[in-house]
């Protein structure tokens, strides 16, 4: 329970933080406050606070859905992004804004791309060896590949005066035009699939130990169905939001793992409040420390890649 209290508490704080840092500084809010307080009320309300609850929303989403790709296939490599989830959404949901420019449009399309690529990911990878973790890493790298083509075949050919751009800066990943229209798509589909997610880690222990062993504790494989597409839903609804964010599923996890053990019934929802705070981080650096918000990709790039390859040597061995 005390970690719980402590994430609560650090979740608070920094949102708290987040709430007031930024390009407009304290000083300047205090003065707004004393002044002009209907403006101080717009960049609080209108622009930061549904900024803060997307950055919660979608770090907590790809950190969980991270946990629960990792578990169901047995392998630690994997996360919404090595499986080509964040690729497959991205391409649905590119096209569906080259299309339509609806935003539930577009999160249809996400989903099915999404959920299409793990499958052609898993399946590729049980066709050549079901019990090789390196060929379902293989296999989804070869299916991310294949879907970013495509998207490249959609930038290829889309208006380079407004739809190009628009669906570059899209890619990088970025919370630059949130609005309280984009909280009310994602905060119900997330918010529910993170709290089911959470409330079954305990059968996602017994699912982690292998078909024949779920077997006889009287689990089946429809379950780990449910686990896979409710994964994919809140991964390619943050994607259809927030545009290709990686490197959270893979390394919120581990630093989880290391710190709080591997018992899934606590490591769901630690993940997901420690996910938010880490992209709450982010999005504060993101927006912060140039005139020109820096996409999050290229941040979490930055901060994921080496950490996974501290991770890697010192746990690499048992992963083989």
């Amino acid at each position: 329970m005390k970690k719980y209290i402590f994430l609560l508490f650090l979740l608070a704080l920094v949102s708290v933080f987040s709430l007031v840092v930024g390009r407009i500084s304290l000083e300047e809010l205090r003065n707004y406050y004393t002044n002009d307080f209907e403006t101080l009320q717009t960049i609080i309300f209108d622009l930061r606070l549904p900024r803060l609850i997307v950055a919660f929303l979608v770090g907590a989403s790809l950190s969980v859905a991270g946990v629960i790709f990792q578990a169901m296939f047995q392998n630690p490599l994997v996360s919404p992004n090595i499986l080509g989830v964040g690729s497959g959404a991205g391409f649905g949901a590119v096209v569906c804004i080259l299309i339509f420019s609806n935003p539930f449009i577009t999160q249809i399309g996400a989903f099915i791309f999404g959920f299409l690529a793990v499958m052609i990911s898993y399946a590729l990878g049980t066709l050549v060896n079901k019990n090789s973790k390196l060929m379902l890493v293989l296999a989804g790298i070869i299916t991310g590949a294949i879907f970013e083509a495509l998207i490249s075949i959609v930038k290829y050919v889309a208006d380079t005066e407004e739809k190009l751009p628009s669906i570059v800066y899209w890619l990088m990943g970025s919370l630059n035009a949130i609005s309280w229209d984009d909280v009310i798509i994602l905060a119900p589909i997330c918010t529910i699939g993170l709290v089911i997610l959470s409330l079954m880690g305990w059968k996602l222990n017994i699912l982690s130990l292998g078909n024949e062993q779920a077997s006889i504790f009287g689990e089946n494989k429809f379950l780990g169905f449910i686990f896979v597409v409710l994964a994919t839903l809140i991964t390619s609804t943050s994607v259809a939001i927030a545009g290709i964010i990686g490197w959270v599923g893979l390394l919120v996890p581990h630093i989880t793992r290391l710190i709080f053990g591997s018992d899934n019934t606590s490591l769901v929802p630690i993940s997901a409040i420690f996910g938010g705070i880490f992209l709450m981080l982010t999005d504060d650096v993101a927006r912060s420390v140039s005139s020109a918000e820096i996409p999050l990709s290229i941040l979490t790039s930055l901060v994921g890649a080496p950490l996974i390859g501290v991770i890697m040597v010192k746990k690499g061995k048992k992963w083989s």
